[in-house]
């Protein structure tokens, strides 16, 4: 070990350098606390030996000093004095020493003692180097994650979502979403949409949406229809997603020239259509499975068809929303969405639900990915 002895008397210094020597241990001596204070930095020992009685600065003064820097490990310190009755000892072990030795000391207990340290900071290099290793893992990771962030930032671009006639919120979970809205304007009457819950959270909950989002992106693009749209996103989640991997979506198209929504819900909470007052007026309950959980054979692409009479608005959310509690366990529930939409202001239900949701969260983590979105039928 590397220890610092701090003592005023030149034979004590003398005597302590000697016997450490003899011990294996490499020594550095100084004569008073203000050198010690000063030395502790680029000396960097492993033990101190601490004299209380000394000029300039006193033994216990130098251990509050040395205690008050900042350390990334502990170093213990031991109190070498001829001052040894309860009140000293407590001084110095209020100080912030760790062990006390009267003077004079036996040599046998001060080589155990310095057994027991040399144990103690053995295991402490051990914490030490796999800290360093975790941080290096940690830091690592960190940059991987970053760069598989800017990747996935690239694939599912949020550009089309841009629509006077559209809201939405998305609250990750973790740093990638298994959520994901998806909205293409194709005409000034025509609105393709759709809002996906990927099973799990995280990166691999993350992974299919970008299949589905490239989907969409691309079909909707030619103007397809929603049933052929919604059977190729699940051809290719049940062909390219290992099992147990499937997205619950809704997918649909607005046609205001023809007042009417198409809509396949396959695995989300109802969707609604509200009127002015935030009164249902329709919802489009889920009829079919998940995406990705059926082969090609087995799936049902049938979609919903409801023409809207007056405007209203369309909403949708996945059940992170619902699921969401409070610090009490209570769940936010699908009769507080439908209470928050009834009293929010027209063209700003998503706000009102974003901040009806913190309020009942009251600054807990979510556990689940969350997103809503809500569309302007006119």
């Amino acid at each position: 070990m590397k220890i610092l002895v701090v003592d005023d008397i030149y034979e004590n210094r003398l005597l302590l350098d000697k016997l450490l020597s003899r011990m294996q241990h490499d020594v550095i001596s100084v004569e008073n606390g203000e050198q010690a204070v000063n030395a502790f930095a680029s000396v960097n020992p492993d033990l101190i030996l601490m004299d209380i009685m000394m000029p300039v600065m006193d033994g216990l003064e130098a251990i509050k000093a040395i205690r008050a820097l900042t350390l990334d490990k502990w170093v213990p310190i031991f109190v070498l004095s001829a001052l040894a009755d309860d009140q000293n000892v407590l001084d110095g072990l209020q100080a912030g020493a760790d062990d006390y030795l009267q003077k004079p000391f036996s040599r046998a207990i001060l080589a155990a003692k310095l057994g027991s340290v040399q144990r103690v900071i053995d295991m402490q290099n051990l914490i030490i180097a796999d800290t360093q290793l975790l941080k290096a893992y940690r830091d690592e990771n960190e940059a991987e994650q970053q760069f598989l962030q800017s990747i996935f930032e690239k694939l599912i671009k949020q550009s089309d979502l841009k629509d006077d006639h559209l809201q939405f919120w998305l609250l990750p979970a973790k740093r990638f979403s298994g959520d994901l809205i998806c909205a293409r304007r194709v005409s000034n009457k025509q609105i393709y949409f759709m809002l996906a819950d990927s099973t799990g959270h995280g990166l691999a909950a993350a992974l299919p949406t970008v299949i589905v989002n490239q989907a969409f992106q691309a079909m909707t693009k030619k103007g397809l229809a929603v049933s052929i749209i919604v059977r190729e996103i699940n051809r290719l989640l049940h062909s390219q997603m290992p099992a147990g991997r499937f997205v619950a979506l809704v997918l649909g198209m607005i046609d205001e020239e023809k007042k009417s929504v198409e809509l396949w819900n396959g695995g989300l909470p109802d969707v609604f259509a509200l009127d002015s007052q935030g009164n249902t007026v329709h919802a489009f309950r889920s009829t079919h499975p998940s995406a990705g959980i059926l082969g090609n054979r087995d799936f049902d692409d049938t979609c919903e068809i409801w023409h809207w009479q007056e405007a209203c608005e369309l909403f949708m959310y996945s059940d992170g929303l619902t699921d969401a509690q409070d610090p009490d366990g209570l769940l936010f529930g699908q009769e507080r969405v439908l209470q928050t939409l009834r009293t929010a202001r027209p063209g700003v239900e998503v706000t009102a639900i974003q901040q009806a949701l913190e309020a009942h969260m009251a600054n807990r983590e979510t556990q689940d990915d969350i997103s809503c979105m809500a569309i302007r039928c006119r």
